[in-house]
Formats: structure tokens, sequence, C-alpha cells
């Protein structure tokens, strides 16, 4: 398992900000470089939240799979390497968030598929009994019901696109004591459950 200091001369990452969740860093637009953005938990969040922090991402888009009704309209974007203090992920460009239909001087009109999504979203939030579950509802409803600067609509997907969840500390914290082997349940199925394969912006 690699190290941040392992790939930041190699790929050639630089500083993108801040963050309470760790420093972003991204690799300038040239000709061959990948497009990538790493979350280096540099700050006061543990190294140990690491894991925690990528298998809450990738929860999320598994709890988008139950719901055959979200599927077609959200995608939570997938980390592409977990290290020993940083996780990585595509980065991507894109003008248009969905905070900008409601808090620009001159807000753009919002595609039909936002209304859509929200509704569908609203419809099966609130009905989880699984504390792990809990936590991933509240934070697609924060990413995509709430103004945001990391969820857009692609077009060309016809999706919305969360290039991050909007998580806190206390929501990666709640779900690594909650990943602990004596705190897992046994395996149960899905109150609306329908198959779907494993799924592997420049916004804090």
């Amino acid at each position: 398992m690699r190290k941040f200091a392992d790939i930041q001369g190699e790929i050639g990452l630089q500083k993108f900000l801040d963050s309470p969740l760790g420093t972003l860093y991204f690799v300038p637009a040239a000709p061959g470089a990948p497009r990538v953005m790493v979350r280096h938990f540099d700050t006061d969040i543990p190294t140990t939240l690491v894991k925690p922090f990528a298998d809450l991402v990738q929860a999320a888009q598994q709890w988008i799979g139950y719901h055959s009704e979200l599927v077609r309209l959200v995608k939570v974007e997938q980390p592409i390497e977990v290290g020993r203090d940083f996780v990585a992920r595509p980065h991507h460009t894109y003008y248009t968030s969905i905070r900008a239909y409601v808090e620009w001087e001159d807000p753009p009109e919002p595609p039909d598929e936002l209304e859509q999504m929200r509704s569908s979203l609203r419809a099966v939030l609130g009905k989880s009994v699984e504390p792990r579950d809990i936590i991933i509802e509240t934070v697609l409803a924060r990413s995509l019901l709430e103004p945001t600067g990391k969820t857009f609509f692609d077009e060309s997907e016809g999706q919305f696109i969360v290039v991050e969840p909007k998580l806190t500390r206390e929501d990666v914290a709640r779900w690594a004591a909650l990943s602990t082997p004596a705190s897992l349940p046994n395996p149960r199925p899905h109150p609306d459950t329908h198959t779907m394969p494993p799924q592997t912006n420049t916004a804090p």
C-alpha cells in the first residue's frame, strides 16, 4: 500500500485547497497527465480513517444501486486508489454544480432530471433501520438535496455525478466504529434489493 509521499512526485501533484478532511491535490492538465484528485490525510483526521472514508464512499454507490429509480440518475464516483494516508479519485472538470441553481446571482436553468432525482431520493429516505444505512442516507441527502459544489449534472450520461460525497469527520468516525467486527450485523437483504455488480470537480 503506497503513501502520499510515494505518488506526489511520481505524478506531479500540486496543492489544490485545504480541507478539514485533508488537503486536496491535483495533477495540472497536460498531455498524458492523469486526471486525478488526491485527498491527503494530513490534518487532524487520523490515517486510521482512510479506509473507512473510502468504504463509506463505496457503500453510498452500493446504496444507490439498491434503488432502481436512482441508478439511472445518480452516480457516486469511486476511489481509484486507497493508500496509507490518501484516497485518490477521478478529477472531473465542470462549470455548473447543483449549488449554482440556487446560489448564483443569475442561476442557470436546472435540468428536468434534477426534480426527478430529488423526488426519487426523498421517496426512499427515512426507511433504513441499520445504523450504517442511516449514515449513508444522511450523506446522500447532503450531497443531492442541498446546494453543493461536489455534485454536477453530466448531460452526456444523463446523470448527476457526485464527485465526492459531502462527508464530515463525524460521519467517517461513526462509520469506522460501526464497521468493527463486533458491530457488524448479520448479512441481510436490502428492503428494495436490486442486483447490482460491484463498482469499484474540482470541489473540496
